[in-house]
């Protein structure tokens, strides 16, 4: 059954992908350049990790969990950007309101 619901998230991460890809080239930003290596990393963790499962290679597997740190370290990294800039474009907010 978890085969089935990773497969959701992975069709989810291949659309994320693609509309990424196109933000990278048309904006180029922080979020959106973390925005893809997310998406590319998650890709690389789940097929690797469900590879490894079907195939019951533990080393595989062991392998991917530390492509899942990665993962993990640039979502909250992403996550540290977006709201550092809503917390900059708050100030900002509030300034024009003063003058």
């Amino acid at each position: 059954m978890s085969i089935y619901l990773d497969s959701i998230t992975f069709i989810w991460a291949i659309t994320i992908l693609f509309a990424y890809s196109n933000w990278v080239v048309v904006k180029r930003g922080a979020v959106s350049i973390i925005g893809l290596l997310c998406a590319t990393t998650y890709l690389i963790a789940q097929s690797g990790w469900t590879t490894a499962f079907l195939l019951g290679d533990v080393w595989g597997r062991d392998f991917s969990n530390y492509i899942w740190f990665i993962f993990n370290t640039l979502v909250f990294l992403l996550l540290t950007v977006i709201w550092v800039r809503n917390k900059n474009l708050k100030k900002r907010c509030e300034e024009c309101k003063n003058e």
